[in-house]
């Protein structure tokens, strides 16, 4: 910025005379003062800049894949991973409830939880035999559980409150034991039969 005299030569600013001819500045210096006030404005043009990267951070987001996983829950798709899972594992077994003949496939599956839903602690166990007599008969939310070990089938008590049971005999909880098909599981007084036919 410069301060200029009535005979329009440049002086650096804060200068209290001119340069050239000598003339005292204090005069001119409010038309400075008057440029620099007027300069404030110009940042309000660079306000005006900082909105146009917020449109530019609006299509960033990754939604665009979103549509594809969308698309995956397509009836046709979405069998197709149900269709590959048995072969993951090659085993096919089901859960028979005696009083009811309820069946719960367990094929393709490697891990099964069985209990009772509680939607309070957001438990949703994979078999859940909650109407079918799970709750008087003592099923815990999360008593027991199915899974693939070494191509076997393992039951394993969740140290539940009512016992698991497997051909009546009580299992120690946390103590994978192998299935075998119709063999007799009773998680409390439930009692269901496991199939692999």
């Amino acid at each position: 910025m410069s301060v200029r005299c009535s005979l329009g030569h440049d002086n650096p600013d804060g200068s209290a005379f001119c340069d050239e001819c000598g003339e005292p500045l204090n005069a001119a210096a409010p038309a400075p003062v008057a440029v620099a006030t007027s300069a404030p404005p110009e940042p309000v043009p660079v306000q005006q800049v900082q909105p146009e990267p917020d449109p530019a951070f609006a299509p960033a987001p990754a939604f665009v894949p979103a549509p594809e996983p969308v698309q995956s829950f397509d009836d046709p798709q979405a069998a197709a991973p149900v269709a590959q899972s048995p072969v993951h594992n090659g085993l096919q077994a089901r859960l028979i409830v005696e009083a009811d003949n309820q069946e719960f496939d367990l094929s393709g599956k490697d891990n099964i939880l069985i209990g009772r839903e509680d939607a309070v602690s957001s438990i949703y166990p994979d078999v859940d035999l909650t109407a079918h007599g799970g709750e008087d008969g003592g099923v815990s939310r999360l008593h027991a559980r199915i899974f693939v070990e070494n191509g076997q089938y393992m039951l394993e008590d969740e140290n539940s409150t009512n016992f698991t049971f497997l051909n009546r005999q009580r299992l120690a909880g946390k103590t994978p034991t192998q299935l075998h098909d119709n063999d007799e599981v009773r998680l409390g007084r439930v009692l269901l039969r496991f199939k692999t036919a």
